[in-house]
């Protein structure tokens, strides 16, 4: 009698110890709400101070489209490689052909123009500059306007959908970047997410940015640039959940022989 109470405890204790190893599992991915939010302020109004606005500039390797508007479409077409034809009808290049790429430099080869230098520009300087020049071969321009093509952003890391990413109004704050990639996961740390940018002259920097601080949204690095890459760092707990999660099995297989082993041996002694 004293023997098999003896057994019954001891498969108390295996399968106690098992519970507490699958719930151990269980809260080691847990999470608080104030590890989650963003920009945390008790200030149910802020103000934060403004770095101005900051628009994208013209860099090397863009890929620029340019077109010029006027109230006489022949006199500028040419400048939108537009080719008339004797019945003043006209055909076009395919879009590629109208695509400029930017050069080291920050050069662009034009229709007519030539080679023009616009690296550095926003695009408003750039059009306001492209204009000027062209009023030395043609006074009826209505506006030029200027698109880069190949305004491209990365978010990688612990965000619902990595990827990269095309933007057609080239400003993309660091929150529109991970909301357009579904938002970080749970797992994601907020206050340690990586920017790493190339600027123009070929520097890299990686930068750290604390998505919890307000003052988030009056930084230089809010808005990204062309090829930024941003990186969502994971949590303990899902660095450690990766390591789990491949050992778990191992894990539960031992614990469930050390068991049946321990169950025949109990069943041996009672007999």
């Amino acid at each position: 009698m004293q023997t098999h109470c003896y057994s019954l405890e001891l498969r108390k204790v295996g399968t106690f110890a098992l519970s507490l190893l699958m719930i151990g599992l269980l809260f080691s991915s847990c999470a608080t709400r104030k590890d989650v939010a963003y920009v945390q302020t008790p200030e149910q109004v802020m103000t934060v101070a403004s770095n101005g606005l900051q628009d994208a500039r013209i860099r090397a390797k863009d890929l620029l489209t340019v077109t010029v508007e006027s109230s006489n479409p022949e006199a500028v077409a040419a400048f939108n490689g537009i080719y008339w034809t004797p019945n003043q009808q006209y055909s076009t290049y395919a879009q590629q052909a109208r695509t400029f790429l930017v050069d080291n430099e920050g050069n662009v080869e034009l229709p007519v123009v030539g080679l023009t230098h616009v690296g550095g520009y926003t695009m408003r300087e750039a059009e306001s500059h492209l204009k000027e020049i062209l009023k030395k071969y043609i006074t009826d321009i209505s506006s030029v306007n200027i698109k880069i093509q190949n305004y491209k952003y990365s978010v990688i890391g612990e965000v619902r959908r990595p990827g990269t990413f095309t933007s057609e109004n080239t400003k993309v704050s660091i929150f529109e970047a991970l909301a357009n990639a579904g938002d970080m996961s749970i797992q994601g740390v907020r206050t340690e997410v990586k920017l790493m940018r190339e600027n123009p002259d070929g520097h890299r920097e990686i930068v750290t940015l604390n998505l919890q601080d307000p003052n988030i949204l009056s930084s230089p690095y809010y808005y990204l640039q062309q090829g930024d890459v941003v990186y969502v760092q994971p949590n303990d707990a899902a660095a450690q959940s990766a390591n789990i999660g491949a050992a778990t099995g191992i894990i539960f297989s031992i614990a469930s022989l050390t068991l049946s082993v321990a169950n025949i041996l109990i069943s041996l002694l009672v007999k």
